[in-house]
């Protein structure tokens, strides 16, 4: 029974993966971790050596999640895409019930005032990534069900329920508080509905209504005063805007090809959280314009990967896939845009990581496997548009042959058991 339902959720057959794999989105992937983690290892060098005396203590522990993300990843790339697509709304009670379990003080880690994590001994799971990427499957899903009503003009209807559980989601992450997912979350879902059907006049309509609920969570308490310290930073400099004033500091002294690797100033204890909602701060330093230029050209490339991917998808009709392609590049391009924008302060300040560069387990494994669910997409979408080669099909044949053999070997040997057992039972009764 076990074995049948792995056979369900995995593929027998596995074509060669060099034959399907995006090289594109492959190489832009690859760069991203390499300058990841040598900005990473740069930017936490003065903090990872003042509180554990260890220089390379966040590195190692980088290496690690790198190495776990990609052995996650690789399991996410077997799973057939029909599995995500059956089970995206069965997963939406459990990263409700994570979400809520995060805020209890005996189960959720407080960092910074904040409770986003679950502590889980070795490593630390921040729901909200999870979170990200749950909705982006279960909204592709709804998207394919329900994509004729939300076609149709004044039917408001069928946005209820992605409505109600976008609202629920944002507002349990708001309670952690994490605005700053609450905007990527809140942003990507809205895109994809668009994408999905939804009409200019009812996009505009939730736009709105969006735009009013946020206005007072945003005015609130401390969110605020970051919103008055925004405005004019240089008069909250050590107060509320000494992040925005020495992330500009430092973006300001890189110049044209920066002040070389290793050599930031801000890092050494100026600004806050240099390796992970800032890092792209130091690398501004460190790099330069240029610097700048090649990390925005490398996320570019990445996103319009993504795009592509879920464009050919649509075209051979594999609509969850496409819209799950579509969904991620939304995400990563959202996240990628509100972080440079806080580090460049043409945004209030915000706690979000720089996707494949910022320090962080949860972000880098969660983006490892939607990278992996794009390689997949790829995949099934190059073999459904072109079929299999000539020696996959030979290969793909010879192993269903022997899967039958086994089967009817399994049956025949069932059989005989069966039979010997009726016989002894037989000759029992006619003693």
């Amino acid at each position: 029974m076990f074995k049948e339902k792995l056979a369900q959720l995995f593929d027998d057959f596995q074509p060669s993966w060099q034959r399907y794999v995006d090289r594109g989105l492959l190489v832009s992937v690859t760069l991203l971790i390499g300058l990841g983690l040598v900005m990473m290892m740069s930017a936490s060098i003065a903090v990872a050596e003042k509180n554990y005396g260890n220089i390379y203590f966040f590195f190692n522990r980088q290496l690690m999640f790198l190495g776990l993300g990609i052995a996650v990843a690789l399991v996410v790339y077997r799973i057939k895409t029909s599995f995500w697509q059956s089970f995206g709304a069965k997963f939406i009670p459990v990263i409700l019930i994570l979400l809520i379990a995060v805020l209890l003080p005996v189960i959720g880690k407080q960092v910074n005032g904040s409770y986003r994590w679950i502590n889980l001994g070795v490593i630390s799971l921040q729901v909200s990534e999870l979170a990200k990427l749950i909705m982006i499957m279960y909204l592709s899903g709804y998207l394919v069900r329900h994509r004729k009503e939300l076609n149709q003009p004044g039917l408001y209807k069928p946005l209820i329920v992605p409505l109600v559980i976008l609202g629920v989601t944002d507002a349990l992450l708001m309670l952690e508080p994490d605005f700053g997912s609450v905007v990527v979350l809140t942003a990507t879902g809205i895109a994809l509905l668009y994408l999905g059907g939804l009409r200019l006049a009812s996009l505009a309509l939730l736009l709105g209504g969006a735009v009013v609920m946020m206005i007072p969570l945003v005015l609130v308490g401390y969110r605020g005063a970051r919103i008055s310290a925004f405005w004019d930073p240089w008069s909250h400099a050590s107060g509320k805007a000494y992040q925005t004033v020495h992330a500009l500091m430092a973006v300001g002294d890189g110049g044209w090809f920066g002040a070389g690797l290793g050599a930031s100033i801000q890092k050494l204890f100026y600004l806050p959280e240099a390796h992970n909602d800032f890092i792209f701060a130091v690398l501004a330093e460190e790099l330069g314009f240029v610097g700048i230029v090649v990390i925005l050209l490398l996320f570019g490339w990445l996103v319009q990967r993504a795009f592509f991917i879920g464009f050919r998808a649509d075209r051979a009709k594999l609509h969850f896939a496409a819209y799950l392609a579509y969904g991620i590049g939304f995400w990563f391009g959202f996240q990628v845009l509100f972080h440079i924008g806080v580090n460049l302060a043409l945004l209030p300040p915000k706690g979000l990581t720089l996707p494949l560069i910022s320090y962080g387990g949860s972000s880098l494994m969660v983006t490892l496997m939607a990278i992996a669910l794009l390689m997949r997409v790829h995949r099934d979408t190059e073999i459904a548009l072109f079929g299999l080669s000539e020696k996959e099909v030979q290969k793909l044949r010879k192993k269903m042959v022997n899967k039958t053999s086994r089967k009817k070997s399994t049956t025949g040997a069932r059989g005989r058991r069966a039979a010997n057992a009726a016989t002894k039972r037989g000759v029992g009764h006619a003693t």
